[in-house]
């Protein structure tokens, strides 16, 4: 059972504090006189005044410990005189007796509401008095040193740079301080007083060490305890701490409470707070003392693996952040088993280093290695390590990495050179297409700046509002006419002309621009539809729209979405979104809440490049499309490939089965328009017809909707659009 806290002990007669002032108040002076001469022989020092008026001014300039309050006087009787003194003084600041007749019940219950601490009766009984004079006094005195400590433990806990607790453990609740939150990146009220608050920060690594110290060591009979662990931020990254703490306990032994301190360690530490690896301080440091050993002994040499976990962020955002740490975790196992003594693919003599390197990037010094081949098996069998199966919360995972590699070389005898050749043969072999593995060349640096330049540059053009549309017809290949146009974007640089998306695009996604850039496209393709739609009210002309996965996923952006839409007064069931055939399966069920509440409004939705990606037909069904798109691959092949002939065939089928209209994309002759009508594809979108032209070409289209296949089959393509727009 919990302990009771120790009961207030007083001894009327003998604990009399000598330092106790009291204030008298009577208007009668021969009970002023009396009461005076009783308290004084008894080590109380007193003061008496003769109405509650004086009481108060008293008061004002002097300190009491007590007053002694007659009730019946002239003027201010006791019950205003206490009232008064409420407004300023509490009960437990000053205490108040109140002096009244026996037969004064009411009064006395007047009293207490009104904030009297006790009460004796007249005539007065010596011994009483001076028992509830001790009372209040010593429990006054007693208060005021307790309310001193918690002011002295508030100071220390604010001055403090360690985070404090205090558990109750029967209870489950702990109090953690404003230090303690903040060390975690949390505000004084944003946690609750859960214990799992705790729990649930600290590494899974951790867990065990953390579970032995504060239980089985409690159970071992231990007060004094201490562990250091992993902790969680708010920020995602973890933090090295030393808990501290004590334990107490009652009478049978049973721990019921529990405190210590938290301390922050982390900038002591030379390894990553997640994975136990060295971090990049650390690992700069080996990197240094191998430049130096090679610059002392030029048979020695080594190399730097720089690695980057494919679609780790598609990981964190689909299965949280947690599986994220234990992909990472079981990343760096793997990556430590490649580098054993007894690897004899790398063949070399000492083990290598391994460092985690920031997010989701790992860094490896090679040391002692014979030459290139050998620094090149080792990142080989890396990519193989990681590329196995693993299991992360009951699901299969198969993960890759995108991998870059240097020779050390008397050219780039500096770390941050050598790092920067690793990284950026690993940013080629993840534009090669990822999963693989690029040695450094110099070329890539050329590339790499020449990138960093349009990164700079593609920055100001979307300031600059430098990007333009271009449209390509969709025709009707049952009725030869067109039916709506695919928008297509373009840069007018202001040194290099025109710039198609194949050379920006994939840049704009990794900067993040490709989601300001998307709503700028988006914003000039309603314009346009807005337009077309005043234009030709008689024409039901779509204009398709592309977006970004990573538009896809902001927080907003159906909001943003909309927003435009009215912005801009766009005809909805003018517009058309094209979704490509990975994002269907990349996040499933957010895509088809967003693509329902689109269709919902009366936009119509395409999948394009569809047979390129991985959707299982069997759950197609589920996601709210009007139109499939067939991928030019396909049908720029048909002539000479009967199997993607017979793609192109069963996608046609599936669309019709589906009862979705079906666009084949790429169409460039008469023959393969042929076939495509034959096997009863709806429509087409190529060169046969039309280049992407500008807005003034497009509207020209419009304007005469000519018969256009017709149109094709009696003159070639360069007569049915102008030069200047090809």
């Amino acid at each position: 059972m919990q302990q009771s806290p120790k009961q207030l002990t007083i001894n009327p007669l003998s604990a009399s504090p000598r330092s106790s002032r009291v204030l008298i108040v009577d208007d009668e002076l021969v009970n002023r006189e009396m009461l005076t001469r009783m308290l004084a022989t008894n080590g109380y020092e007193c003061e008496s005044v003769e109405s509650g008026e004086a009481a108060l001014r008293r008061l004002e300039s002097q300190d009491f410990d007590l007053v002694l309050l007659d009730v019946v006087m002239p003027e201010m009787d006791g019950f205003g005189c206490l009232a008064s003194i409420r407004k300023k003084h509490s009960m437990s600041e000053l205490p108040v007796i109140i002096v009244t007749a026996e037969t004064e019940r009411n009064r006395i219950v007047q009293g207490f509401r009104l904030g009297a601490n006790d009460y004796v009766i007249k005539p007065i009984d010596r011994e009483i008095l001076l028992a509830r004079l001790a009372t209040h006094t010593q429990l006054r005195t007693s208060l005021i040193a307790l309310k001193s400590s918690e002011e002295r433990y508030a100071l220390s806990a604010l001055g403090s740079n360690d985070g404090l607790w205090d558990w109750d453990v029967l209870r489950g609740d702990v109090y953690y301080s404003p230090r303690w939150k903040a060390m975690l990146g949390y505000a004084e009220s944003e946690l609750t007083n859960s214990f799992n608050e705790w729990l649930n920060r600290i590494h899974i690594e951790d867990q065990e060490e953390f579970r032995k110290t504060f239980v089985e060591s409690n159970q071992a009979g231990e007060s004094s305890l201490r562990c250091e662990i992993r902790m969680i931020h708010r920020d995602g990254t973890y933090r090295w701490m030393i808990c501290r703490g004590v334990s107490v306990r009652n009478e049978a032994g049973q721990v019921y409470r529990m405190a210590g301190s938290l301390t922050d360690v982390t900038e002591g530490k030379v390894g990553d707070a997640l994975t136990g690896l060295p971090n990049r301080l650390l690992f700069a440091d080996r990197l240094q003392r191998a430049i130096e050993r090679y610059q002392r002994n030029s048979i020695y040499s080594f190399a730097v693996i720089f690695l980057d976990i494919d679609n780790f962020k598609l990981i964190n955002d689909s299965m949280g952040h947690q599986a994220g740490d234990q992909l990472l975790i079981s990343i760096a196992r793997r990556l430590e088993t490649c580098l054993r003594h007894t690897d004899t693919i790398c063949r070399f003599e000492k083990s290598g280093t391994v460092a985690r390197h920031a997010g989701d990037e790992f860094t490896m010094l090679l040391e002692d290695i014979s030459n290139a081949s050998d620094a090149e098996s080792v990142a080989n069998r890396v990519l193989e390590a990681i590329s196995q199966p693993l299991w992360i919360e009951s699901q299969e995972v198969i993960p890759s990495a995108s991998i870059g590699w240097t020779l050390c070389s008397s050219s780039n005898m500096d770390v941050e050179n050598i790092l920067r050749e690793a990284d950026t043969a690993m940013y080629n072999a993840k534009t090669a297409g990822r999963n693989r593995v690029r040695r450094f060349d110099p070329r890539m640096q050329q590339e790499a700046t020449k990138r960093l330049r349009l990164q700079q540059e593609l920055r100001q053009g979307l300031a600059n509002q430098e990007f333009f549309l271009n449209f390509q017809p969709i025709v009707d290949l049952r009725q030869s006419r067109y039916i709506g146009f695919e928008t297509l974007v373009r840069w007018q640089h202001p040194q290099n002309g025109v710039v198609y998306p194949g050379e920006f695009i994939s840049v704009a996604e990794d900067l993040g621009l490709i989601v300001p850039l998307g709503w700028q496209i988006m914003e000039m393709a309603c314009c346009q539809a807005r337009a077309w739609a005043e234009m030709f009210p008689g024409q039901n002309v779509s204009t398709s729209i592309n977006f970004s996965m990573k538009q896809f996923v902001q927080k907003e952006f159906l909001q943003t979405f909309f927003d435009v839409i009215e912005r801009t007064k766009a005809p909805a069931e003018r517009l058309c979104v094209e979704v490509t055939e990975s994002m269907l399966v990349e996040q499933p069920d957010l895509i088809c809440e967003i693509l329902q509440e689109m269709r919902d409004s009366g936009i119509k939705i395409a999948v394009d490049d569809f047979g390129t990606g991985y959707s299982s037909l069997a759950y197609l069904h589920r996601f709210p499309i009007d139109v499939l798109k067939i991928d030019r691959s396909f049908v720029g092949t048909m002539l000479e490939s009967k199997e993607n002939q017979q793609i192109v065939n069963t996608i046609i089928n599936l669309g019709r089965s589906l009862r979705l209209r079906v666009i084949a994309e790429g169409v460039e002759t008469q023959e393969q328009c042929s076939i495509l009508q034959e096997l009863g594809c709806d429509y087409g979108q190529g060169f046969l017809w039309s280049k992407p032209v500008d807005v003034s070409r497009a509207s020209s289209i419009l304007s005469t909707q000519q018969s256009v296949v017709t149109y094709a089959l009696a003159a070639p393509v360069a007569n049915l659009v102008p030069d200047q727009y090809t």
